[in-house]
């Protein structure tokens, strides 16, 4: 039973989660700027956009549809060797009168802060920033005189929240913990945000990046995991089920008012009999940069069938490296 213990104790920190700014990154009128390009273009197809070719590489695809109820044309770019979404460019135009482009642009300017937040002035154009990406308004000309207004998406955040979902922000490549208690003392991530992690494969993540099934291979047979999450996607919920062991855990997180887990309760259930509950309340005191923390007052209750309950408290301190 204490293999248990100490097992549901290091899988926990594999999703434990804290919230962040809105996870679901840049979007385009409620189309999320991100992911693989498969998804987007199911996205764009569902509202009323319409595909005409891509470029010689791949790399380029086009679409025509509405840009806050103007017609506009759409290029998104993706990487090659991930198929995922690096940016969105949008094209409205051209136009032949002053008037009407001064007019377009207040319109798409006002659209685009109340969506998402307030534009400052450049030196060729209007720049909207945050930690999940950019977006920028500019003007080009061509050879006849017209003129066409551009927005640029360039989204940051990695897609897949791995990372994000373990509390972490920013892009995190390692995490080495002192007394690990409640996590792995060494975690490596992609610049994508994608946990590096043998033991769990099959992995399906949704449309957003966030995981939602996997499996882990376990010493006897593997365990089903499953992944719950609030309107806010932060993890409340991972159910992890070995059927060859007759064995469940169940692990509820409970967030503070700065979104941060204030408390982890863990159930080990050997068919429908809780042999195991933990509970453990974070303290966290220091914070780096990025507002990770650093060092966590760590107060653990344990109970375990037959044993009296008992707690102890661990001080952990971690040092996180980041990608460039």
């Amino acid at each position: 039973m204490k293999r248990i213990a100490i097992l549901l104790l290091t899988l926990t920190a594999l999703l434990a989660a804290r919230a962040q700014d809105h996870p679901q990154g840049l979007h385009l009128e409620g189309i999320v700027l991100e992911g693989p390009i498969d998804s987007l273009r199911q996205e764009l197809l569902a509202h009323d956009f319409t595909e005409w070719g891509q470029s010689d590489d791949g790399e380029d695809y086009y679409y025509r549809g509405k840009f806050y109820g103007i017609r506009a044309k759409l290029v998104v770019t993706i990487a090659p060797t991930t198929r995922l979404v690096q940016s969105a460019y949008v094209t409205v135009g051209p136009y032949s009168t002053q008037k009407m482009l001064e007019q377009n642009m207040q319109y798409f300017l006002y659209k685009l802060g109340r969506q998402h937040g307030n534009f400052s002035r450049a030196d060729d154009g209007w720049v909207y920033a945050d930690a999940l990406g950019s977006i920028k308004v500019s003007l080009t000309s061509s050879d006849n005189g017209s003129r066409d207004i551009n927005v640029l998406y360039l989204p940051l955040a990695a897609y897949y929240k791995d990372a994000l979902s373990l509390g972490l922000k920013g892009s995190v490549q390692e995490v080495v913990t002192e007394n690990a208690i409640a996590e792995d003392p060494f975690l490596h991530f992609g610049e994508d945000g994608r946990i590096e992690n043998g033991d769990m494969t099959d992995r399906q993540y949704n449309r957003l990046g966030y995981l939602v099934r996997a499996r882990m291979t376990e010493k006897q047979g593997y365990s089903d995991v499953e992944f719950s999450y609030n309107d806010q996607w932060q993890l409340v919920r991972r159910t992890l089920t070995n059927v060859e062991a007759g064995i469940r855990y169940v692990n509820d997180y409970i967030y503070n008012e700065q979104g941060e887990v204030s408390d982890e309760n863990q159930r080990v259930y050997e068919g429908n009999e809780c042999v195991l509950t933990v509970n453990m309340h974070h303290q966290y005191l220091t914070y780096d940069d990025e507002g990770n923390w650093t060092s966590n007052q760590l107060t653990l209750n344990y109970w375990e069938k037959g044993s009296q309950r008992q707690q102890t408290q661990v001080l952990q301190k971690r040092t996180i490296a980041y990608w460039e």
